[in-house]
């Protein structure tokens, strides 16, 4: 398996789907990123905004305060596994 390198949502650019690795559990908006379906392997990406930011993630959208994004550690995703999931997701 290849590296990929991690960094907060925050850094992300726009329109880059990334996998979420973390989310920071001391954080005090962990329990709200949690319902709103931040885990570990969820889909995310960067729809717009700066505050507060639009973001997809898994199947649905969510807004999201600039402050909250610095809270989910992502990894970039290789082209075939957006497809795959994008495929599984349009089924």
């Amino acid at each position: 398996m290849q590296f990929q390198p991690v960094m907060t949502l925050e850094e992300s650019p726009r329109r880059v789907s990334k996998l979420v690795v973390s989310v920071d559990d001391t954080s005090e908006w962990a329990p709200y990123l949690r319902r709103a379906g931040f885990h570990e392997g969820a889909e995310v990406e960067i729809l717009s905004g700066r505050d507060p930011v639009m973001v997809r993630c898994r199947n649905g959208c969510v807004a999201l305060r600039r402050c909250m994004l610095g809270c989910v550690r992502v990894c970039a995703l290789r082209e075939a596994e957006v497809r795959a999931r994008r495929a599984v997701r349009d089924e």
